[in-house]
């Protein structure tokens, strides 16, 4: 952990003005779905099969009056072109007793109450778990509702997200249809693309780790496909761009697919494959401000402003870390790949009054339950050795990974952290992943001990994330609900005494 100047912070907020104050928040009103198979028909319990899909979800902007609205800063940034195609990409898995699929969308989130549209419309595949996770891209529609032409219109096209429901029940459709015996390789890399990651708010605690999967077919030893985390903010191209792209993780992909290409020459070979990259902790906003220098080690350039060329450089940080490790056989391969799931449905308080107007006034489409509460949920995937966390927002990182201060100033003047222990701590896979942004975008979840919204502020400075989270307790109960279910999976694995 360190602790840096407060010109960031303050430079950050100034920056993000424009976002306004219902940024990033998906209120839900659903429950959560079970999926109880009807039957099980898989052959072996003890073979792992995986399948891979994409759909293409990119809006046609061709009618002028059907505009699309660019989310993630301000209002009235209309899409005028298309950079590359956004994805709905999916992997099925299968044991032989557990079967579900995890899909990513670049979206800057999805609400609750669209996972559970997508769930209904899959239902008949008898599916164990269907995770949704988004990539928090801030150059795609807005499919929230707060970045439309103005702060009192939703930004969401209506026909646009019919499409990209029905895209995404498709890709989860076509990667079960796909499923295939496969084996698994797996990779922690430390302190990736640190040099290109911002942590605007104090404490500065990054999670620059790049965790992933590597899925290889039985019969070919070919990669079927890469599920690959990182952390950070998809917003290299910033506020002045409107063209739609998934930012650097376009580029991530294609990297870890094709190769890295610089002038249509590829100076190093990919793997092949379907790249699924779910976002991790970016809460405290971790990210590449507009002003980051970023070194082009290709280039032998340091690019400044935004730009695709500084998203390409961001986007194949981590893809050339994958790379290397896959030549290095630096990775590891999962014995027992075993699934299991859990999730956990928790209602949450709606504190912030301008959420509550913004639901009111339906420019965002959500119901409250129980007064001003929304609905939302945590998970726990278990592949093997590897557990994997779902959060529905934006996760600050030393909820992950430690580091929680008690600031003087915060405003329930406490003195000892609420968010404890660390979420990964208690995770016991031999590799810990956390998605962020799962099955709902509820905003930031900032510790209860650093949350500031009265003077005298923490760290002398007023803080930016309050205003786009829905209160205090949001941290505290997703803490809770998600520590439960880690404890109810580490005490499942115990050995019986008897």
């Amino acid at each position: 952990m360190i602790i840096s100047s407060l010109s960031a912070t303050k430079k950050w907020a100034l920056k993000r003005a424009r976002k306004g104050a219902m940024q990033a928040l998906c209120i839900a009103a659903f429950t959560v779905a079970t999926f109880v198979p009807a039957h099980k028909t898989f052959a072996n319990a003890e073979t792992l099969e995986v399948g891979f899909a994409q759909e293409s979800i990119t809006p046609a902007i061709d009618d002028p009056n059907e505009p699309i609205w660019i989310a993630g800063f301000g209002q009235n940034r209309k899409a005028e072109s298309v950079h590359d195609n956004l994805w709905a990409r999916a992997v099925a898995l299968s044991d032989g007793n557990t079967r579900g699929v995890i899909l990513a969308l670049d979206a800057i989130g999805f609400m609750h109450n669209d996972v559970m549209d997508i769930r209904r419309m899959v239902k008949d595949l008898n599916l164990d778990f269907v995770v949704i996770t988004s990539t928090h891209d801030h150059e795609a529609p807005d499919l929230i509702g707060i970045w439309g032409p103005s702060l009192f219109k939703s930004g969401v096209n209506q026909k646009y997200l019919d499409m990209v429901k029905s895209q995404s029940a498709i890709a989860v459709r076509t990667a079960v249809a796909k499923l295939e015996p496969a084996f698994v390789m797996r990779a922690e890399i430390p302190n990736v693309g640190r040099d290109v990651l911002v942590d605007t708010r104090l404490p500065e605690v990054f999670d620059a780790n790049v965790r992933y999967l590597r899925f290889m077919s039985a019969s070919s030893n070919q990669t079927l496909g890469t599920l690959v985390t990182w952390a950070n903010h998809p917003e290299v191209l910033w506020n002045a761009n409107t063209a739609i792209t998934s930012d650097f993780v376009h580029y991530l992909r294609e990297g870890i697919e094709s190769g890295i290409e610089y002038n249509s020459t590829v100076i190093k070979s990919g793997i092949g494959g379907t790249v699924v990259f779910a976002n991790g902790a970016v809460g405290g906003l971790m990210t590449t401000l507009d002003d980051t220098p970023v070194v082009d080690r290709v280039l032998n350039q340091v690019l400044l402003t935004p730009s695709f060329e500084k998203a390409r450089t961001v986007g194949y940080r981590v893809a050339t870390a994958v790379l290397n490790t896959v030549d290095t056989q630096a990775e590891v391969q999962m014995t027992a790949p075993a699934l299991h799931w859990r999730s956990r449905s928790i209602l949450l308080p709606v504190d912030n009054v301008k959420f509550r107007l913004a639901a009111l006034l339906r420019i965002i489409r959500r119901k409250f339950e129980k007064g001003f509460k929304t609905r939302s949920e945590v998970g726990l995937l278990q592949l093997g050795d590897t557990w994997i966390g779902t959060i529905p927002g934006e996760l600050y990182p030393e909820i992950a990974d430690g580091g929680i201060e008690t600031p003087e100033g915060n405003d329930f003047k406490l003195t000892k952290p609420i968010e404890v222990p660390a979420l990964r701590t208690i995770m016991k896979g031999k590799m810990n992943m956390l998605f962020g942004l799962a099955n709902d975008q509820i905003g930031y979840i900032i510790p209860k001990s650093q949350w500031d919204e009265k003077a005298p502020y923490t760290y002398n400075d007023k803080p930016y994330g309050e205003e786009n989270s829905l209160g205090p307790q949001t941290a505290p109960l997703i803490h809770d609900a998600l520590s439960s279910l880690l404890r109810e999976a580490s005490e499942a694995e115990l050995p019986s005494p008897f």
